[in-house]
């Protein structure tokens, strides 16, 4: 039994959503809570929000995608602010809290 159906997709590559589109062999979850909750595993894990998600709707893609781009804005704006706030007399390296394996904040 097949239990996959049509679906709208949300890809998202370099945490920037690249595509939405309808597609024939999508896997929706029971929710948009499984999808989020899927993002936020994905960028716990692996430092970005990188995968396919299936949605049954094209507005709860949207709003998904809109969300995501969202978070990607949030993060890159403490990000910005860490720069900018960073004192350079006393400490000369300063690393990207986004950058792959710094997860957690300052040490």
């Amino acid at each position: 039994m097949n239990n996959s159906s049509e679906a709208y997709r949300v890809t998202i590559r370099q945490n920037l959503v690249v595509r939405i589109a309808k597609v024939a062999d999508g896997t929706p979850g029971t929710d948009n809570l499984s999808n989020g909750t899927r993002l936020a595993m994905n960028h716990q894990r692996n430092g970005c929000i990188d995968g396919e998600y299936d949605f049954s709707s094209i507005h709860s893609a949207k709003d998904f995608a809109v969300l995501s781009l969202d978070f990607i804005k949030r993060l890159a704006s403490q990000n910005l602010e860490d720069l900018q706030a960073h004192n350079f007399y006393a400490d000369p390296t300063w690393e990207n809290l986004l950058a792959a394996g710094r997860h957690g904040g300052k040490s």
